[in-house]
C-alpha cells in the first residue's frame, strides 16, 4: 500500500474557449456524474505525451478524494509516482472537461493500482464542438490513408483516437517529421462504426508526439473546414466507442 505526502496544488493553463467551474458543490456535483455514468476517463502524464484510459471508481466525499483505476495499457504504471500531476480528461453529455490532479496516495487492491488525489480546485468546460477525443480499444485496427498536398507522400497509418474535429493515428517513427507540421493532407477511406461511408476531406498536421508503442509516433490531425455531416458522424463514432468501453467497464 502506499504513503501519503502532501503535495503541490496542480493547476490547469487557462485558454480562450473555456468556462471554468470553482465552486466546490459544483466540481462535486460533476465528479459524481462521472462516477454514476461511468464515463471513460483519459489521463496523461505528460500534457502533450500519449493518452491513457482510466475510469472513476471511487469518491470519498468526507475525505474530498477521488480515486482513479489504474491506466490502460498497464506498463505505464512504472512511470507513475506520488508527487506526479496527470492531466485528466472526459467527456460528460457531449462536453469535453479537463482537470488536472496530484497523485497523493497509491493504493493496491485486488491486484489493481488506484491513484488517489484531491478534489480539484477547478474544471474546465471546452466549448461544446470541442469534444474530447475518445481513445480507440486495441482491437478495433481502424485505418485512414493520408496524402500529402505539396509531395508525394502517401501512406495508410491506424487510427489511434479521434473526436469530431479532429483524429490521431500512430505512424512508424521518420515517417512524418516536424517539418511538415502545419500542413495540409488529404484523409480518405476512414471507415468508422455506424457510418453509412467511409470518411474524406481535408486535414492539418498539428502535432507528433511519443506514442506508447516503441518505434510508433502518434500524429494529430485538425479537420479543415469541418462540415455538420462529417461532425455527426465522429460524434456517432466516438459515442460507439465511449459505450463499448463502458460495456467493458461493467
Amino acid at each position: 500500500m502506499g504513503t501519503f505526502k502532501q503535495t503541490p496544488v496542480a493547476t490547469e493553463p487557462e485558454t480562450n474557449d473555456t468556462h471554468t467551474v470553482l465552486k466546490p458543490e459544483r466540481i462535486a456535483s460533476i465528479l459524481n456524474e462521472m462516477q454514476e455514468l461511468l464515463v471513460l476517463i483519459g489521463v496523461r502524464i505528460d500534457a502533450e505525451g500519449p493518452l491513457y484510459n482510466s475510469l472513476l471508481v471511487r469518491l470519498n466525499e468526507t475525505t474530498q478524494q477521488l480515486y482513479l483505476d489504474e491506466l490502460n495499457p498497464l506498463d505505464v504504471q512504472e512511470s507513475l509516482n506520488i508527487g506526479d500531476i496527470v492531466h485528466v480528461y472526459a467527456s460528460l453529455r457531449g462536453i469535453a472537461i479537463r482537470f488536472v490532479m496530484t497523485i497523493e496516495n497509491i493504493l493496491f487492491e485486488n491486484g489493481h493500482a488506484l491513484y488517489v488525489g484531491t478534489y480539484p480546485n477547478k474544471i474546465s468546460y471546452l466549448q461544446r464542438r470541442d469534444i474530447f477525443r475518445v481513445p480507440l480499444p486495441r482491437y478495433e485496427r481502424r485505418s485512414v490513408t493520408l496524402r500529402h498536398e505539396r509531395s508525394d507522400l502517401e501512406l495508410t497509418a491506424r487510427l489511434i483516437d479521434l473526436s469530431i474535429k479532429g483524429f490521431c493515428v500512430g505512424v512508424l517513427d521518420g515517417a512524418i517529421n516536424s517539418r511538415l507540421l502545419q500542413t495540409h493532407f488529404r484523409y480518405f477511406n476512414m471507415d468508422l462504426p455506424e457510418l453509412r461511408a467511409p470518411l474524406s476531406g481535408q486535414a492539418t498536421l498539428v502535432n507528433l508526439r511519443p506514442s506508447v508503442h516503441s518505434g510508433i509516433i502518434a500524429a494529430g490531425f485538425s479537420i479543415i473546414q469541418s462540415d455538420p455531416q462529417t461532425e455527426r458522424a465522429l460524434m456517432r463514432a466516438a459515442l460507439y466507442y465511449q459505450r463499448e468501453a463502458r460495456k467493458k467497464a461493467d
